[in-house]
């Protein structure tokens, strides 16, 4: 009998974190976002992707709707629609960090990397941790690489030209 304490103490908590958060009948963006978040965590990406939209669809100025949206819309395959979330992301947050890493990440992985490059270099100075800052100044190498290599575009940022700092 005392085995079974732990398994419904888990039951009914799993079960009140499923029931949406709610102060009357309607669904708020945060439930709405919970409740993709969950299915998010169950792989159920169209029900995710659903959900988040309806968060931001609630309320547009969502940023972690949006980043969660194009994360969910990257792991479905739908590149286009996640490029436009995570940069929707930046436009309300643009000190995101993980919007610009993911976002760069992309853009670096479909060969357009003048423009992982300039989102890492915005990304650097939001980095306190030297290991970390480390890795980031890696990715820009590794993308510079890429760039040098036959083939790939000899575009440059402006920043990478004057070698000027992320704020100019």
């Amino acid at each position: 009998m005392n085995n079974r304490i732990p398994v419904l103490i888990a039951l009914v908590f799993l079960v009140t974190a499923l029931v949406p958060f709610s102060h009357g009948s309607e669904l708020s963006a945060d439930d709405f976002f919970r409740e993709g978040y969950l299915a998010s965590m169950s792989r159920d990406w169209d029900e995710a992707i659903t959900l988040y939209s309806k968060a931001i669809q609630l309320n547009p100025q969502h940023a972690e709707a949006y980043f969660q949206r194009a994360v969910t819309l990257e792991i479905a395959n739908r590149m286009t629609e996640a490029v436009a979330d995570y940069e929707k992301t930046l436009q309300l947050r643009p000190d995101y960090y993980l919007a610009l890493e993911y976002l760069a990440k992309l853009y670096d992985a479909r060969g357009e990397h003048t423009k992982a490059i300039d989102l890492y270099l915005r990304a650097l100075p939001l980095v306190s941790d030297t290991k970390w800052k480390s890795i980031v100044r890696w990715w820009i190498s590794e993308a510079r690489r890429k760039m040098s290599q036959p083939g790939a575009s000899s575009h440059r940022t402006r920043r990478e030209r004057t070698g000027g700092s992320p704020s100019e």
